[in-house]
């Protein structure tokens, strides 16, 4: 999954300020890859706030690819890797039994429960999980909780915030355009 900006009607623009096709175009190169910087800083700001991860580790979980001569796109990719369980803000909650508990970590306003167990009874209570993904071991290693991709779709998904980002890259294409056009005096 990722995020991909990309710029429509800038050569009418550009015929109108009078510029360049080569000067459009590296307006267009440097907005896209101004605007997917600043994008993924709001992005890295959004998802530590609503799950209590360090801002840190969700930055190096989100990488741009750039816009180039040959694709005029940037993408913002998250990884889809899950996250383990201590990095996020968790909490047990009982499941039943004395030495089972289930684990909950902060999600955006709320709790959500995480794929793993903690047994209260413990000197040392933390998050485990039984089952590897290939299905082989079976003892208990440390629980892995939600992907940053799944956090980044959760922020992503709000649409009032995709026409505010819409604003905000045609606001930083005219910013480029402009001091494109103002190089060649």
């Amino acid at each position: 999954m990722s995020y991909t900006l990309q710029t429509q009607g800038a050569d009418r623009l550009a015929e109108l300020l009078g510029a360049l096709p080569d000067e459009t175009e590296r307006a267009q190169r440097n907005a896209l890859n101004a605007a997917a910087t600043e994008f993924k800083r709001s992005f890295v700001d959004e998802i530590s706030a609503g799950t209590g991860l360090k801002k840190k580790l969700v930055r190096q979980g989100i990488r741009v690819s750039r816009a180039k001569r040959a694709t005029s796109e940037a993408r913002i990719i998250p990884d889809s890797q899950g996250l383990p369980i201590t990095e996020y803000t968790w909490r047990p909650e009982p499941a039943g039994h004395p030495t089972r508990a289930r684990v909950l970590i902060r999600w955006f306003g709320g709790w959500k429960v995480a794929a793993g167990f903690i047994n209260p009874e413990s000197d040392r209570p933390i998050p485990l999980k039984t089952i590897t993904s290939r299905g082989r071991s079976r003892r208990p290693m440390l629980a892995h909780g939600v992907s940053i991709a799944a956090a980044f779709k959760y922020v992503r998904d709000d649409d009032r915030k995709m026409e505010t980002y819409a604003a905000r890259l045609a606001e930083i294409f005219e910013e480029k355009l402009e001091d494109q056009i103002n190089q060649r005096a």
